[in-house]
């Protein structure tokens, strides 16, 4: 019995951590794609200004996100996300619509894969 107690609560704990986890993804996924989809309007419409804003909304996000995730994701694809959000704002400022979209479109697959790989399924076990 005194080792059921320490147990249990072990696995309650690993189960609390696992929910939490997975509903920071989802809403980080959620909050985060639909900023970049206003981002890559925005930019296509011409609007960069209104889009640099996005970029750095998205960033300061991201980076608030990112200090939580840092304990329970690999670092591999968060520094992937930080590196390619920092460049967003400085392209939509210096009128480089082209790679602002290509990097803004590589940026939703990135957040899309993040989400994907965290989720408890049998193909992210195996």
């Amino acid at each position: 019995m005194k080792r059921l107690y320490p147990a249990i609560i072990l696995i309650v704990l690993i189960l609390g951590l696992s929910v939490f986890t997975q509903l920071q993804c989802r809403r980080f996924y959620q909050e985060g794609t639909q900023l970049l989809s206003e981002l890559m309007q925005q930019a296509k419409s011409g609007h960069l200004e209104e889009a640099a804003a996005l970029a750095g909304q998205f960033y300061d996000h991201w980076d608030q996100t990112k200090n939580a995730m840092v304990w329970y994701i690999r670092h591999e694809p968060l520094e992937r996300i930080t590196d390619i959000s920092s460049r967003l704002m400085y392209l939509a400022i210096y009128d480089d619509r082209a790679q602002l979209l290509a990097q803004t479109n590589e940026l939703m697959v990135c957040v899309r894969e993040l989400y994907d790989n965290e989720l408890p399924l049998l193909r992210n076990l195996v």
